[in-house]
């Protein structure tokens, strides 16, 4: 594969890799907000629910139970009245016949107070009983010829009742032992002390009606799937139609919630009936060991949990509807410019390196996006200019391989060896021969770069040897070489020619006469950690101004020479630094009228 494709492989499975895994955390913390959210609103508002139906429940047994306890206060009064009346004291120590006038005026003292009493209406018998003879109020639909001086301490319950320290409701409800219906009524026995004396001498016998509690219950309204209990002495009753019927509580206490109520006398209870878990708010009495609950309503708390859940469901609607507006701006706000870039991207793999405003937003994907349009252009800025130099260097060389020689220097040359054939003797016009066609030789062996130093050197001596000829002995040339080692070194052909020929034709041509100093050395550059070769190329001829000097490394106007004329100076130091580095090539340092050194600065690289 190739390596734009596998780019582009690349970048559509990353952005793809982003986009799910963007879609995946995005729909995950949509799940577990709502999850949390529904779990915490469902925990709050079942307790907030359930709370709310207890404090409801537990303030209407409230009013029922202060109801019940006002009316049974108003009998707690009437009994205190008859236990501690002169009146009624003196009848039970004198104990008079019927029909005598302390029987009659202690009979009108009771009733008078029974019939100020607002609740007589729920006592059904109310009697002061001596060891001899009673005194009874009753209604005339309850009224029996009993004797109750005789019958009432045959009762089975009277020697518990009568010696409790207090009201002792442990019978419960029991028939009437005085009417034949059967009555329920709840019995209540009181000693009656001697005057002045704390001596017991007679009994009060009262029966409460049940009527006490049903015409409170009757009034009381409930949901058709809610009970109401009473408790009295460990006698539990059930409220139904109207009536209180005896039962064994018909359900199993499995928690105690009291700490959810208001009122710190209510209990509340967590139960287990046949009809599943339920809540029982139980309200006491003011009456030792009664009590009055009511199951609270299933169908109510059903039709409020329907409520919480629909409350909850707009609350999950609401949370998914904001997750999808999120993932609509996530989407235009995260996957919409990394589409893009990856677009951008991808145009770039397949060479179109041109500018994109489009992915040049205001915030932070916006600067990648710049980011991503400067690398471009630097990518195609750089290939354009690594083509260019490529170019450069290929021109270069097929210059300096394919150079053909200046015709006008082959006139003069063989002009010279014209004239030197007519003037002098053989030898040196065989030697400038010679030097001319070991030069045109070297030209013409093809497309070698790199030459050792002692063979460019041999060079050099061939070309020189012709221009010392040309100006008949005027100029001279030494070479100069520390080490012996350096001549195995490599460098670029045809790299010294040109600078010695530049240095005859505008350092000594002027001037006339003068000589050429070449030094090879070892050097250390800053740039570089490695030992480098240093060549200096000096004449004494006029020099040359610093301006002079710079322009000659940039311009390629080197028309004045002949032989190298397409190989000037500054081709020579481009094509060092293309070859081994900015670091090396061509530096030049010169006083007018006095000198000019040429020096060629190359990495030292020995076989």
């Amino acid at each position: 594969m190739k390596q734009p494709d596998r780019l582009k492989k690349n970048i559509r499975l990353s952005a793809g890799s982003i986009q799910k895994r963007i879609l995946l955390i995005t729909t995950s913390c949509l799940l577990c907000m709502c999850v949390i959210i529904s779990s915490a609103s469902y925990y709050i508002f079942r307790n907030y629910l359930q709370d709310s139906l207890i404090h409801s429940t537990e303030a209407s047994l409230q009013l029922l139970s202060d109801s019940i306890n006002n009316s049974m206060d108003d009998i707690s009064q009437i009994v205190r009245f008859c236990q501690t009346n002169a009146n009624i004291a003196s009848y039970i120590q004198k104990s008079p016949n019927p029909g005598s006038v302390l029987s009659v005026s202690t009979y009108d003292r009771i009733y008078e107070e029974y019939s100020n009493n607002p609740s007589n209406g729920y006592i059904n018998r109310l009697a002061v009983i001596t060891n001899e003879h009673f005194l009874q109020i009753v209604s005339a639909s309850y009224s029996s010829t009993d004797d109750l001086a005789a019958l009432v301490p045959e009762l089975p319950y009277f020697n518990a009742l009568l010696e409790a320290s207090d009201y002792d409701f442990s019978t419960g409800f029991v028939k009437d032992p005085f009417y034949r219906n059967g009555k329920e009524v709840l019995p209540v026995i009181r000693p009656i002390s001697y005057q002045y004396s704390s001596v017991r001498g007679g009994i009060l016998f009262l029966e409460i009606s049940s009527d006490l509690f049903t015409n409170a219950l009757r009034r009381y309204t409930v949901a058709e799937d809610s009970s109401i209990y009473l408790s009295v002495g460990g006698h539990n009753y059930i409220y139904t139609e109207g009536r209180l019927t005896e039962t064994d509580l018909p359900y199993q206490i499995t928690q105690d919630l009291s700490s959810s109520a208001l009122i710190d006398n209510i209990l509340v209870h967590e139960v287990l009936d046949e009809e599943g878990t339920r809540l029982v708010v139980v309200s006491p009495l003011n009456m030792p060991d009664c009590y009055i609950g009511q199951s609270i309503s299933s169908s109510e708390l059903r039709n409020q949990q329907r409520l919480l859940w629909f409350i909850l469901g707009g609350i999950l609607v609401s949370i998914l509807g904001i997750g999808i507006l999120l993932m609509i701006l996530l989407d235009r706000m995260i996957n919409v410019p990394v589409s893009r870039i990856r677009a951008k991207m991808l145009r770039v793999a397949d060479g179109d390196f041109a500018r994109d405003p489009s992915i040049e937003w205001d915030h932070e994907l916006g600067e990648i996006g710049r980011g991503i349009n400067d690398l471009s252009e630097n990518v195609y800025l750089l290939m354009n200019k690594r083509l260019e130099d490529e170019k450069q260097k290929k021109d270069l060389e097929y210059k300096m391989l394919q150079s053909q020689i200046n015709p006008h220097f082959i006139y003069n040359t063989l002009n010279s060896i014209k004239w030197m054939a007519t003037i002098q003797g053989s030898p040196g016009i065989s030697e400038m021969t010679t030097a001319l066609a070991k030069l045109l030789k070297s030209i013409s062996k093809g497309t070698k770069l790199l030459v050792s130093l002692e063979e460019e050197l041999s060079l050099l001596r061939d070309y020189f040897t012709i221009q010392s000829y040309r100006y008949g002995g005027t100029i001279t040339m030494d070479i100069q070489v520390d080490e012996d080692s350096l001549l195995e070194c490599q460098i670029i052909k045809f790299t010294l020619q040109p600078l010695v020929e530049n240095a005859i034709f505008h350092g000594v041509e002027p001037k006339g006469t003068g000589h050429i100093h070449i030094h090879i050395f070892s050097e250390m550059l800053p740039e570089k950690h490695d030992a480098s070769i240093r060549i200096d190329v000096t004449d004494d001829g006029v020099g040359m101004p610093p301006e002079k000097a710079a322009q000659i490394l940039l311009s390629n106007d080197d028309s004045s020479t002949e032989f190298f004329r397409e190989i000037g100076v500054s081709n020579v130091h481009k094509r060092l630094q293309y070859e081994f580095g900015e670091a090396y090539g061509i530096t030049i340092e010169s006083v007018e009228g006095e000198y000019t050194i040429m020096s060629i600065h190359i990495p030292r690289k020995c076989p």
